[in-house]
């Protein structure tokens, strides 16, 4: 008896421990992977920033990231009740996608095709008032051509769909047309992706078939003024994409692509890489690079309504600021409807949710700021980044602290060299935020100070020789 009842009670142990290990095993790989999350914040590095006010690098143009993209999330001209604000921005070029399905532009008629420009023309008419240049997007096929209506489908004619981008083409660049010069026409948006057709490298759905129709259509076009035909407008950077147009010998006037990526370092890295992979085609190395669309993720986020979004922006724009594209276009100007939650992409919000600004819109010309030529900054560290310039004997240090996880602070030290001897005033201006001034003393060409960095916070320091 004795012995079954010390079988059963090994039994019961034996129950009780598993199930102990199955209640407490998931709670103790939670604790492992915060305490590895934190270990990896703790080690990360603090800046000590160091500005050179001697040493003198290349001139700093700010026009590279005056670019902005409007997504289809309404079939009207959603840029019309902002052209005001969007104007503020002082946008160089708007990018519009969804030309084909959301504005009627094609139809038939009998055998033949016929156009009808008058609801993309009033988009391009607002782009045009907010004193851009519009990048038109030739998306998608026009139903009336496409396999089966489906306008992510490849047409039944291709010549149909080259005869459409040349049509195009004649209407925005002709010069019996709407004569615009440097339009930039990109084949596509996402064809990677499944929602705008999964298109491939090759086989029967190729975008390479895709793009050398276009560039057929372009290259039809009669009595136009310059324009830009190019691709491939993926959702990343993508070598094989990249290498396969450049390899077509097709027309490609420019290389395009999409980056949602919470990381800042990566769009530099990108950069370096897309070099290295031009390197054996001289001919494609300078070619303008558009980043078409960027963010930090490709979902629709409240991070995008609040400092988290605006920090993420202006950390890139830092780490693009020398040797990045040629311009890179913030996804999207206005929220599509019903995104009262703040998740929108947007920079204003939508009609129905009061267009308001969000902190990212004021990004841009507060980064303005920072034009001229720029001084060797060291010290940037795992959060706060930046870099400095100099312009009419003002010298600015640009600072943002963007951290991916959200909830990192620091007090950063700054340091500025090889200043003449005498008195300096330091102003300290925070995106919508406070701004000061300190007097200092260069008594040794030196001047060194502390600023305290909030998590998501973006700081112009101006340093200023007193007469």
């Amino acid at each position: 008896m004795s012995l079954i009842m010390r079988q059963a009670s090994g039994r019961t142990t034996s129950i009780i421990s598993f199930l102990g290990l199955i209640v407490f095993l998931p709670l103790f790989i939670m604790a492992v992977g915060q305490t590895i999350t934190l270990l990896s914040r703790a080690s990360g590095k603090p800046a000590d920033i160091t500005v050179d006010t001697k040493s003198r690098l290349e001139t700093i143009n700010t026009d590279f990231y005056h670019a902005f993209a409007q997504g289809g999330e309404e079939s009207n001209d959603m840029i019309a009740s902002i052209t005001a604000d969007t104007r503020a921005l002082k946008p160089k070029l708007i990018r519009l996608d969804h030309l084909y399905d959301h504005y009627d532009v094609v139809g038939r008629d009998g055998s033949g095709l016929t156009f009808n420009w008058s609801k993309l023309d009033e988009v391009v008419n607002t782009v045009i008032a907010t004193g851009a240049r519009p990048v038109l997007a030739l998306s998608y096929m026009p139903g009336v051509i496409a396999q089966d209506g489906n306008i992510i489908n490849p047409p039944n004619d291709w010549n149909e769909w080259a005869l459409v981008v040349q049509r195009t083409i004649e209407h925005y660049s002709g010069k019996s047309g709407r004569n615009l010069n440097g339009v930039y026409y990109e084949v596509w948006n996402e064809p990677d992706l499944a929602q705008f057709g999964s298109w491939k490298m090759g086989g029967e759905k190729s975008y390479l078939t895709l793009y050398r129709y276009a560039a057929i259509g372009a290259n039809n076009a009669q009595n136009v003024n310059t324009f830009y035909l190019g691709g491939p407008s993926t959702t990343g950077l993508y070598k094989n994409w990249i290498i396969g147009l450049v390899e077509s010998g097709n027309r490609v006037n420019f290389l395009s692509w999409h980056t949602y990526l919470s990381d800042p370092e990566r769009f530099a890295t990108d950069q370096r890489n897309i070099i290295q992979w031009l390197l054996p085609y001289p001919n494609y190395t300078l070619l303008p690079k558009l980043i078409t669309e960027f963010g930090f993720t490709g979902s629709k986020s409240i991070g995008y309504g609040g400092n988290y979004g605006a920090a993420h922006t202006a950390a890139v724009i830092r780490q693009l600021i020398s040797g990045g594209p040629t311009y890179i276009f913030s996804f999207q100007l206005k929220d599509g409807p019903g995104q009262t939650d703040g998740s929108g992409w947007g920079l204003i919000t939508h009609d129905d949710n009061g267009l308001k600004k969000k902190p990212r819109y004021y990004v841009y010309n507060f980064l303005d700021t920072m034009a001229g030529t720029r001084l060797l900054l060291t010290g940037e560290g795992s959060w706060v980044t930046g870099f400095a310039t100099v312009r009419d004997d003002v010298i600015r240090v640009m600072l943002v602290n963007f951290d991916a996880n959200g909830s990192h602070s620091e007090q950063t030290p700054v340091k500025f060299t090889n200043l003449e001897v005498g008195s300096y005033t330091l102003r300290t201006r925070f995106m919508l935020g406070r701004d000061t001034s300190t007097t200092f003393e260069a008594q040794d060409s030196t001047i060194a100070t502390d600023i305290f960095m909030p998590a998501q916070s973006i700081a112009i320091l101006e340093l200023t020789k007193q007469p």
